[in-house]
């Protein structure tokens, strides 16, 4: 049995998977949510010290008896960044790989725990033809006096702070991983090509671009759900409660009869213009390869009319990331599953992490 736990801002995502006869079946899920801050955005260690009870009282409640479980951190709490090093012999890489890691974390290398892996264009092409040319290119283009590298860091205090919370609650993180990271595997591991993924959250969204082998890009930006509810509500002057109810029915489309763009079109703008420069860091980094598409994720992605006004507004095809595919589970769940499978993206790819 493999349990992951997404903790958000406001609320925690869990999800059970099992493998019988090599097939990997959601056994349960739950999302609980609380108008307390679990986590505390530009706080030493992040997480809030009552999370743990809200994970154990949810793991109770869904009847859920594991006590060890896979934990996302938030990517404003990490770095994954990719860095040019020396193409040097062996012996000498990773000491050049350290010292270039350094130039890009606040704090002394010591007070972290990071890995690296080096990347191969050809691995993110989305067919073997279009790998073999892109890898071609790329040798012309880049020469091996310089190798491209992945590098994913977290801070030991944020490391430690998850484990003090939990352990609190008789709970054991097996992994602590990046929400990216876990995100990238939940949609994109029965993919080929590259894919930019918009998460969009309660308070923050993750836009990164990414494959089944890995991240390229991965950036945050303070702007989610609760930006668009609050819009809507001082724009038409009514509770949050009814905000949230327009912005799930109407979408993109509130406020269009008081004018062309609607009350959301501040908010939007600034995600997808946000969209659009992290396709063009892309492009400046990795000339050689192209995005296939959008996939949203979050519980914004079934927002009515944002799937279409993304591609509008960028010219890739948009859809909305599916996490459940090759994943089996009862008829009886299938319509609640769905609805709420964009929120559960994160903890599907973390619990989706012990059967690799």
């Amino acid at each position: 049995m493999a349990v992951g736990i997404d903790v958000g801002t406001n609320s925690v995502k869990g999800v059970v998977l099992k493998k019988k006869n090599e097939k990997i079946i959601l056994d349960n899920y739950f999302i609980a949510r609380t108008n307390d801050s679990l986590i505390k955005i530009g706080q030493p260690g992040v997480i809030s010290d009552f999370t743990g009870k809200i994970i154990k009282e949810s793991l109770d409640n869904a009847g859920i008896k594991s006590s060890s479980m896979n934990v996302a951190i938030p990517s404003f709490t990490s770095l994954i960044i990719t860095i040019d090093v020396s193409n040097i012999p062996n012996k000498n890489f990773e000491m050049a790989v350290r010292r270039e890691v350094a130039k890009y974390i606040p704090v002394k290398i010591d007070g972290v725990v990071y890995d690296w892996q080096i990347i191969n264009e050809s691995d993110f092409a989305d067919n073997e033809n279009g790998a073999n040319e892109r890898a071609n290119r790329f040798a012309v283009d880049k020469s091996d006096k310089m190798v491209k590298i992945l590098v994913v860091a977290i801070m030991k205090e944020i490391s430690e702070r998850y484990d003090k919370v939990f352990s609190a609650e008789g709970l054991d993180i097996d992994l602590l991983e990046i929400d990216s990271i876990s995100l990238t595997r939940a949609l994109t591991r029965n993919k080929k090509g590259v894919y930019l993924i918009l998460d969009i959250g309660h308070e923050v969204s993750n836009i990164l671009v990414a494959s089944q082998h890995g991240v390229l890009v991965n950036r945050t930006i303070d702007v989610g759900g609760d930006r668009m509810t609050k819009a809507i509500a001082d724009s038409m002057n009514v509770t949050l409660e009814r905000a949230e109810e327009l912005k799930r029915t109407q979408g993109v489309n509130v406020g269009v009869e008081h004018g062309s763009e609607g009350f959301l079109a501040t908010v939007l703008t600034v995600i997808i213009n946000e969209v659009k420069k992290t396709i063009e860091l892309f492009k400046s980094d990795f000339n050689n390869l192209e995005i296939e598409e959008v996939l949203l994720s979050g519980g914004t992605a079934r927002m009515v009319g944002l799937s279409s006004l993304i591609a509008q507004q960028t010219g890739l095809k948009v859809s909305i990331g599916n996490s459940l595919e090759g994943i089996f589970f009862v008829p009886e769940i299938k319509n609640s599953l769905q609805v709420a499978a964009p929120s559960l993206n994160i903890a599907i790819g973390l619990a989706l992490a012990h059967f690799e």
